[in-house]
């Protein structure tokens, strides 16, 4: 469906009503940690990294009563129309990032994003004329969010020439990193990156024996290196010499610190490692440990800490339900808690944040694209 022109002048009116509701003394507190945590306050923020910032705020941030500030607007303005309620809220769906121009079509934009590798049709509530700057080939570095079938520019937007298509590329692969979600926008990539993990965590199978290996702390920085040098070489092969070695993870101090650490490759949750395995290990195999403090506190820090995840503690109460319902009355003095009759239930209670989602691939596949770019900037050839 075409976006006609009067909903787009509305989607540009409301824009501006929504940026101005947003603007009021009630959000004065909550957008300046925002900006701190975010823009490092307002100090060394230009205009445009500043507008950039609020229009996440706007639309994203989650505000402490659980809802955004777009959200409210809509609440505050029963007397939109149902089209234009759908409209406003539907910005919470916001594609950003750069995009690489492919053609002008009629008074809309044609881009395809370097994250997804999706095709979007872009309209500027400020006009066709503003796509003048945006010649093919160039690429734009912008946040658009839905109107209709369409998208819609939203703040400022970025520039850059054919030339400087490098910069794109690197903060797309930035992106594709540190945000998989961005890419997962995309359905195929969903699907390869689900199947790149199973192929993953096979192959860590194949070398630790098992999806799950518990080693002493200070040896998992050395076994994790070995285990990324055999998945280089099972895919690349031996690498040359002369050429810097490929990228592993580097485990914070918390993991490298502690006395056990536990290496685990979920089928769905993917690689994680969790510092002091063994102690809850130890607890769950024998209840009474938990009479001691730290086998206590480790094993409340398992259950409450929202980055361990449920599989974490299915996995030791599988082995012995009995006695995984004897550790969880004890921590949580329920003295009738039955682990098969209530352990899901548990789960939900104590790591909320896990189960608001579907869950999603730890991996994000590259495309061809980003993929060849990469390689350029390891080898540090142009």
């Amino acid at each position: 469906m075409v976006v006609d022109a009067a909903l787009l002048r509305r989607a540009g009116d409301l824009k501006g009503e929504l940026v101005a509701f947003s603007q009021q003394p009630r959000y004065d507190r909550v957008a300046s940690r925002f900006l701190a945590e975010y823009g490092n306050g307002l100090e060394d923020v230009d205009e445009q990294r500043l507008m950039l910032l609020w229009d996440s705020f706007v639309l994203e941030h989650k505000l402490p009563n659980g809802r955004t500030v777009v959200e409210q607007f809509v609440a505050a303005h029963p007397q939109l129309a149902e089209p234009e309620r759908e409209m406003v809220l539907g910005w919470r769906d916001v594609v950003q990032g750069p995009f690489e121009v492919q053609r002008r079509d009629g008074q809309a934009l044609v881009v395809e994003s370097l994250v997804d590798e999706l095709t979007y049709r872009v309209r500027s509530n400020m006009g066709p004329a503003v796509f003048r700057q945006m010649p093919r080939r160039s690429c734009i570095i912008a946040r658009l969010v839905p109107v209709g079938d369409e998208w819609m520019l939203s703040g400022p937007t970025s520039v850059l020439r054919a030339a400087e298509r490098d910069i794109a590329y690197e903060l797309a692969l930035d992106m594709s990193l540190r945000t998989p979600e961005a890419v997962f926008r995309n359905p195929a990539k969903l699907a390869r990156a689900w199947e790149q993990q199973r192929t993953d965590r096979e192959r860590f199978i194949r070398f630790f024996g098992a999806d799950l290996v518990v080693v002493p702390g200070e040896q998992a920085q050395d076994r994790l290196n070995a285990y990324y040098r055999f998945c280089r070489e099972e895919i690349l092969g031996p690498e040359p010499d002369g050429l810097p070695g490929g990228v592993s993870v580097e485990l914070p101090p918390d993991i490298i610190d502690a006395d056990t650490v536990a290496l685990i490759y979920d089928e769905t949750d993917g690689l994680g490692f969790y510092a002091e395995f063994g102690m809850v290990e130890e607890a769950f195999a024998n209840p009474d440990l938990l009479r001691r403090r730290r086998w206590r506190e480790q094993s409340l820090s398992y259950l409450h800490d929202d980055s361990v995840e449920p599989m974490v503690l299915r996995r030791l109460a599988d082995r012995d339900p009995d006695q995984a319902s004897v550790v969880f009355r004890r921590l949580l003095k329920r003295p009738r808690f039955d682990w098969k009759r209530d352990g899901e239930e548990l789960m939900r209670e104590v790591k909320p944040d896990y189960y608001v989602r579907p869950p999603r691939p730890r991996v994000s596949p590259l495309g061809e694209r980003l993929a060849a770019f990469a390689t350029r900037a390891r080898s540090g050839t142009e």
